[in-house]
């Protein structure tokens, strides 16, 4: 009895003489509301005076590859804010690496902030283009090699890139400009690659915004999810075209893949376990895709791929059976959003494919990318 009241009198000091410590962990409670649903490449921890978002590294989930610290700007800076790269929110200036980038920002609404993007011809937004034409947006060149100096002329609060294995941003780094690093094309699941509005909408402070629009793609896609669980014939399917000397397919755990098979397909690499693509000689694709009953193809071409010109482009093309039963549908990035659309809206692609492989299931649809190859 005297030693339980030594430990109850002792652990009573102990609260006594930390009260500032715990009044601080009190102020700065995590919200626990925050979840991510799908999402595997992101985390999200909010504090009462900061936001703290991580970024996993995609190609080892045992590491972090980014952690960034977000700070209303119209606030003080709070004293002892954890590691990481500090970004004052909301945004207004930014520079957008890729199409992806500002397409997502187009859809939350802020592409006002877009001051400078890369590869401005893959763009297929208007702002954007009218932007660069008139010079209130900068051409900043070749994602993989910016014009650092342009960059550095917008001054921008912060870049959302592209990480890619092995490649680093070079110089861009001494500018000490933050970089914020989307690899949302590693996430396996479509709607795991979706839900990557919401960590765009962290850095605008429009959170609310973009889990309304996360939440109609989720029940949109999973509506045509369930509908084709039912189907009892899943065709094959195959996707794409050499590019070089190469092939490379999109790895059986990737969110193609999971997307194909969402569709009512069966994935003919769905056996490969990569998240990433694999390229593959003529001969292997050859070898495992020859009998797949469908061929998708993205191009990006001044015109429509026909059967004439695809056996011209390349003789072997035309060994498939699904060349030669005519079972090859297109989709020409050049006139359609499919790359601004697919990773904000799997539920249109996904709506696309299930059409392809059951068109009989959706007779009033009219496709949005594909459309069945010509001669």
């Amino acid at each position: 009895m005297r030693h339980s009241l030594i430990l109850l009198l002792f652990s009573v000091l102990l609260i006594s003489c930390s009260g500032n410590k715990q009044s601080i962990e009190v102020d700065n409670a995590i919200d626990t509301a925050y979840t991510v649903e799908y999402a595997k490449g992101f985390t999200v921890k909010k504090y009462a005076d900061y936001k703290e978002v991580t970024v996993v590294d995609p190609w080892d989930s045992t590491k972090i590859l980014q952690r960034y610290i977000l700070v209303d700007k119209a606030k003080a800076l709070p004293a002892n804010l954890p590691k990481g790269t500090l970004i004052r929110t909301p945004l207004s200036s930014v520079v957008a690496y890729s199409t992806i980038h500002c397409a997502t920002l187009n859809e939350l609404g802020v592409l006002s902030t877009v001051k400078g993007v890369c590869e401005p011809s893959y763009i297929d937004i208007d702002y954007i283009q009218e932007g660069v034409k008139n010079g209130t947006i900068a051409d900043l060149g070749q994602a993989a090699n910016p014009v650092i100096e342009k960059i550095v002329d917008v001054d921008p609060e912060a870049i959302f890139a592209t990480p890619i294995q092995g490649r680093t941003y070079g110089s861009i780094d001494k500018a000490g400009i933050p970089v914020i690093e989307t690899p949302d094309y590693m996430e396996p699941l479509p709607l795991g690659r979706a839900e990557w509005i919401r960590f765009y909408s962290l850095f605008f402070d429009n959170e609310s915004q973009a889990d309304s629009l996360f939440n109609t793609t989720v029940n949109n896609y999973n509506a045509i999810k369930d509908k084709m669980a039912s189907v009892k014939e899943k065709p094959s399917v195959f996707i794409d075209l050499m590019y070089g000397n190469v092939w490379y397919i999109s790895g059986g755990g990737s969110f193609i893949s999971r997307m194909l098979s969402d569709a009512g397909a069966n994935y003919v690499w769905s056996d490969n376990d990569n998240v990433a693509s694999t390229p593959l000689a003529f001969e292997e694709i050859l070898d495992k895709a020859g009998d797949a009953q469908f061929w998708l193809i993205k191009y990006n071409h001044p015109t429509d791929l026909t059967y004439t010109s695809l056996e011209k482009e390349y003789k072997p093309y035309s060994y498939f059976s699904a060349f030669k039963n005519r079972n090859i549908y297109g989709c020409n990035a050049a006139e359609k959003s499919y790359y601004e659309d697919l990773p904000i809206h799997p539920d249109y692609i996904l709506q696309d494919f299930a059409y392809i492989f059951h068109p009989d299931l959706f007779p009033d649809y009219t496709p949005r990318y594909y459309s069945k190859m010509k001669e």
